[in-house]
């Protein structure tokens, strides 16, 4: 197994709070998934969760290096079990884009506390990446 990518961010849970305050609905289907949605507003630190998983979803674009592919965020799905722990779920061009790259898996780990949000990301990969300076 290889690393083809990392990726980590930060943000403040006002931030969040504010862009679901402005433009609510279609702020959440834009970048989250129905599942996503349903798990946030289940927590009474809704801010929070919306907030990991924004951060998660930018850490699992830069470590997928996916920033100019097309890549929506409700196509990056963060989820946690008691077994695996959090895990990531591509779909669309997202998975494309893995699959393009031999990505097999996303390890992610994501939090927060009442200010901000936290994620890390690593990409892992089947071979190296491909150098662009040859």
């Amino acid at each position: 197994m290889n690393v083809f990518g990392i990726g980590t961010e930060i943000i403040e849970c006002v931030r969040i709070a504010k862009m679901i305050e402005r433009h609510g609905e279609l702020f959440l289907e834009r970048v989250y998934t129905v599942d996503e949605v349903d798990f946030c507003n289940r927590h009474a630190f809704s801010i929070q969760q919306y907030a990991a998983r924004w951060a998660a979803k930018e850490a699992t674009v830069k470590a997928i290096r996916g920033r100019s592919q097309g890549i929506r965020w409700n196509q990056i799905e963060l989820n946690h079990d008691a077994v695996q722990g959090p895990w990531v779920k591509l779909n669309g061009r997202a998975d494309q884009w893995a699959t393009k790259n031999g990505i097999e898996r996303i390890q992610i780990s994501f939090g927060s506390c009442r200010t901000h949000a936290t994620a890390f990301a690593i990409a892992i990969a089947a071979s190296p990446p491909h150098s662009s300076d040859g």
